[in-house]
C-alpha cells in the first residue's frame, strides 16, 4: 500500500492511525484497538454492509447492481438531452480549481467519471458505499493513466485524517445520504483550512420527475423534497453560493472552510 495513502487513513471509530498487515494472500489494515479492515482489489473496505441502515443501505445495494451499466446509461441520457456527458459534467466541475500536486477527494466517487475530467497532475482519492462502482472506478482511472486511492465507507463516517485534502467535493449521491448535515461536517473536517468545497446533485425538478415514472420511482422515488441544500452548511463557512446548471436539472453548491 502507498505510504502516503496509509498516512491519511484513520480508524473511523477511534480515529487512530492504522497499520498495514499481510497475512499470506490476505491484506488488511489494523487499528490499535484491534479492529481490522480488509483490502480487496486495492480498495480498503471500512463498511460492514450488514450494519448499513436507511438510504445508505438501499442505495448501496442499488448501485452495486447498476455498476455494470451506469456509465452507459448516463451517456445515453446526456444524448437524449441533446448534449454529451462530458459537457454535462463540465458544468459543475468548473466550480473546482485543481492545481498540480493537490490532494483531491470525491465523496460518492462512483465510477470515477468526474475525476477523469480534472487535472491529471493532482493526487486523487475516492469514497463510496458501493464496492461495485469503485471497482469500475479503479479500472477507469487505470485506463486513463491515472491512480486513485479508494475506500468503501459512509459519507457520515469518513476514515480519514483531519485537514488532509486540498479539494473536497461530492457530485451525485448527496441527496440520498442518511444524514446530510453530518456528511457536510465530515467533508469540512478532512478539508484543509481555506479550502473551497463543492456539492452537486439533482434538483427538485428531477426528483419530481422520478416520482411520476413507475420505473424511476421504484429506484429513486418516495424521497424527501430537495429544497435548500445550503441549509446543511454549518455557520462559519464563508461565501456559500447555490446555482443551478444543466438546464436546472443539477445544482452546484460551493462554500469555503474558514
Amino acid at each position: 500500500m502507498d505510504a502516503e495513502f496509509l498516512s491519511l487513513l484513520r480508524d473511523p471509530i477511534a480515529h487512530e492511525p492504522l497499520d498495514h498487515i499481510r497475512d499470506g494472500k490476505r491484506e488488511f489494515l489494523s487499528s490499535r484497538s484491534g479492529r481490522r479492515y480488509e483490502i480487496d482489489a486495492g480498495i480498503v473496505r471500512f463498511l460492514d454492509a450488514e450494519e448499513l441502515t436507511g438510504n445508505n443501505k438501499r442505495y448501496q445495494r442499488l448501485y452495486d447492481r447498476l455498476a455494470p451499466v451506469y456509465d452507459l446509461s448516463t451517456r445515453i441520457y446526456a444524448r437524449v438531452k441533446q448534449g454529451n456527458v462530458d459537457d454535462r459534467i463540465g458544468q459543475y466541475l468548473k466550480e473546482l480549481d485543481v492545481k498540480d500536486g493537490q490532494r483531491v477527494i470525491e465523496i460518492s466517487v462512483g465510477t470515477g467519471r468526474n475525476l477523469v475530467g480534472l487535472n491529471h497532475k493532482a493526487a486523487y482519492f475516492g469514497v463510496d458505499i458501493s464496492f461495485g462502482m469503485m471497482k469500475r472506478c479503479a479500472r477507469a482511472m487505470r485506463r486513463s493513466g491515472r491512480r486513485v486511492s479508494l475506500v468503501q465507507a459512509e459519507a457520515e463516517l469518513l476514515p480519514l485524517k483531519d485537514g488532509a485534502f486540498d479539494v473536497v467535493f461530492s457530485a451525485g449521491g448527496f441527496n440520498f445520504f442518511n444524514d446530510k448535515s453530518e456528511a457536510v461536517r465530515e467533508m469540512l473536517r478532512i478539508a484543509k483550512s481555506g479550502t473551497k468545497l463543492m456539492i452537486s446533485d439533482e434538483t427538485e425538478k428531477i426528483r419530481a420527475k422520478f416520482d411520476k415514472s413507475p420505473v424511476t420511482k421504484a429506484f429513486y422515488g418516495n424521497q424527501d423534497k430537495i429544497a435548500g441544500p445550503a441549509a446543511f452548511i454549518p455557520d462559519g463557512c464563508r461565501d456559500v453560493e447555490y446555482k443551478e446548471v444543466c438546464d436546472g436539472e443539477l445544482y452546484a453548491l460551493t462554500f469555503w472552510k474558514p
